[in-house]
């Protein structure tokens, strides 16, 4: 499958006792799908998997899959620090209903290009699903160049779907270096949206913060007329300040990002696995704002497009 659209990584939320909150993770689920969700994704780094062992992980992708029940593709995310782990952990996700993976590389700083190439074709050849890697120079240890990227995709076709969270100009010379051998879904919140679609991006995949405003960029983007992209670029405009404050750090998204999702779909955060940054009043009157913004995009995007 070649996937595009907004594919959110759900957020993780604890119950009291400290463990995943089925029922909130139920709404979730269908908060996420009522706003239009094209796909959703699991085990990102909003997903808190840095906080769980390899057991709970599991545990959560089985659920996932469980509540979705087949409604919409699902992409599960693998940071298993071996090759053989990677492998063993995919194969589970499938499984559980993930129609494909993305492969996280090691935590392993100073990890050559080479290396990471072998290590990534290393679990695709032993895979049958559709591939993606995740390419995150801004948040994580290790990452390829596009010449590696595209060299990977030679190599191992399978590997078809990029997770690309650098500039958007790298990102145009991987669809153009490759061929568009890579379906192309952006990260990091979304920053740059517009631009993403504009080199070729075929979608987005964040945290659900701004789940209804991304799903309507990404149509009227493909709606295709001038009039219609340029109130996709209004509304990403609107809400791009509120995308910088969620994308300052890891833990600022899992302190402030969570609680702006949490109030949209209804769900009461009871509790936070530490460790976790304590939200201040003024953190969560920023957060009130940005939400208030969130709305006045939406409100915006309500009227007809000539």
């Amino acid at each position: 499958m070649t996937p595009e659209g907004i594919y959110p990584v759900l957020y993780c939320f604890f119950d009291g006792d400290d463990r995943i909150d089925r029922a909130a993770m139920a709404r979730q689920v269908e908060h996420c799908i009522a706003q239009g969700a094209h796909g959703i994704t699991v085990l990102g780094l909003v997903t808190e998997v840095h906080k769980m062992d390899v057991t709970e992980r599991r545990a959560l992708v089985e659920m996932v899959g469980d509540l979705i029940a087949g409604r919409l593709p699902y992409a599960v995310t693998v940071c298993e620090p071996s090759a053989r782990g990677q492998i063993e952990f995919a194969r589970a996700a499938q499984r559980f209903g993930a129609d494909w993976v993305i492969l996280q590389p090691p935590a392993i700083r100073g990890m050559s290009e080479g290396d990471l190439i072998s290590f990534f074709g290393s679990v695709a050849a032993a895979l049958d699903t559709p591939v993606a890697v995740q390419n995150n120079p801004v948040n994580l240890d290790v990452s390829l160049s596009v010449a590696g990227l595209v060299a990977l995709n030679r190599q191992h076709p399978n590997v078809s779907i990029l997770k690309g969270e650098g500039w958007s100009i790298d990102i145009a010379r991987v669809i153009e270096g490759s061929g568009g051998a890579y379906a192309v879904m952006g990260g990091h919140g979304g920053i740059e949206f517009p631009a993403l679609l504009r080199s070729g991006g075929r979608g987005l995949i964040p945290a659900p913060d701004f789940l209804a405003a991304h799903v309507h960029i990404f149509e009227l983007w493909t709606q295709g007329s001038e009039a219609a992209q340029q109130m996709a670029w209004e509304v990403h405009r609107r809400i791009l300040p509120a995308i910088v404050f969620m994308s300052r750090s890891v833990p600022g998204m899992l302190c402030y990002g969570k609680r702006l999702y949490a109030a949209q779909a209804g769900i009461w955060i009871v509790h936070e696995r530490a460790p976790a940054l304590a939200p201040t009043e003024f953190g969560l009157a920023e957060v009130a704002r940005h939400r208030r913004e969130i709305a006045a995009a939406l409100e915006h995007v309500a009227k007809p497009v000539a």
